[in-house]
C-alpha cells in the first residue's frame, strides 16, 4: 500500500505525505514523492527529548545558523525524524528563517504521530517540512529501515552525510544502518546520550552496549564540538557535502 495526501498546517505551508508499508521499496516512494534529483542529502537524527537550556541553545545555533543554512544556501536535500520535537524542531526554526530551497522530507511511524486532519497521535509532524513519509507502525523505531533505505536510493548519485545529537537506543538503531550504508556520520560532542556514548568509546572508553560498541569501531565518525562555531559546521559539511 502507498496512498498521498496532501496536509496543510496553520502556518500557512502544506506537505505531501506518504503512507506507506515497511516493505514499500523505496524506488516506489522517491518516485511517488516526485523528489527532485538531490544535489546533496543530509539526514539530522538523534534526541526528541526536552532539551535543557543551556544545550538547547548551543544546538539551535549549529542546527539553525549551521545546518539549516547550508542546505538552504546549497540546495541540499534533508531527511529527519519529522516530530516537531528535539533536534527537528530546532531544524524547523532554521527552515523558517533560511527558507526552504530543496525537500526536507520527515520519516515517521504512524501510529505516534498527529498532522492537520488527523489528531490521534501524540506528537506533531514538524510544519516546515515538504514532504512526509508516515510507516504503518505502532513504535518509535518502526520507521528506521524505511528511512534508510530511502536515503539509500535517494543518495546514490549524490555525496549524502549523517548528522546525529543525542538519542537513545533508536539513534544506536540509526547509526547503525549508517555504518551497514558506508555513510560518514557527523557526531555533535556533547549533545548527550547515545551520540557521546559512541564518542566515548571513539575516544578510548569501553561500554556495555555491543551496539555501541560496534559503531565505534566500525562506523565512519567525525566528532565536532557543540561549543564551534555555525560556520565550522558549515565548512565540514561542505567539506563532505561539496555539491557541484
Amino acid at each position: 500500500m502507498l496512498s498521498l495526501e496532501t496536509i496543510h498546517f496553520s502556518n500557512e505551508l502544506q506537505a505531501l505525505l506518504a503512507h506507506v508499508q515497511q516493505e514499500t521499496p523505496a524506488d516506489d516512494i522517491v518516485a511517488a514523492l516526485k523528489v527532485p534529483q538531490p544535489r546533496g542529502v543530509i539526514s539530522l537524527n538523534g534526541g526528541t527529548a526536552e532539551l535543557d537550556e543551556i544545550l538547547e541553545i548551543k544546538l539551535r545555533l549549529l542546527l539553525v545558523d549551521g545546518l539549516a543554512r547550508f542546505a538552504a544556501e546549497n540546495v541540499i536535500t534533508l531527511v529527519t525524524g519529522g516530530t516537531d520535537a528535539g533536534v527537528f524542531s530546532l531544524l524547523g526554526e532554521g527552515l523558517a528563517k533560511w527558507g526552504r530551497r530543496a525537500p526536507c522530507i520527515g520519516v515517521t511511524p504512524s501510529r505516534p504521530v498527529t498532522w492537520p486532519g488527523r489528531s490521534q497521535g501524540e506528537t506533531s509532524l514538524e510544519p516546515h517540512h515538504s514532504h512526509f513519509i508516515v510507516v504503518e507502525g505502532k513504535d518509535w523505531g518502526d520507521e528506521v529501515q524505511t528511512m534508510f533505505s530511502f536515503v539509500q536510493t535517494l543518495s546514490q548519485d549524490c555525496p549524502s552525510v549523517a548528522v546525529f545529537a543525542g538519542g537513545g537506543n533508536i539513534t544506536l538503531r540509526e547509526m547503525q544502518a549508517n555504518v551497514e550504508q558506508g555513510r560518514e556520520m557527523i557526531l555533535i560532542a556533547a549533545s548527550g546520550r547515545s551520540t557521546d556514548a559512541v564518542l566515548d568509546v571513539r575516544a578510548g572508553s569501553t561500554s556495555s552496549a555491543q551496539a555501541v560498541e560496534e559503531i565505534a569501531s566500525k562506523g565512519r565518525i567525525v566528532p565536532f564540538e557543540i561549543d564551534s562555531s555555525p560556520d565550522q559546521f558549515t565548512r565540514l559539511l561542505e567539506s563532505r557535502i561539496s555539491p557541484a
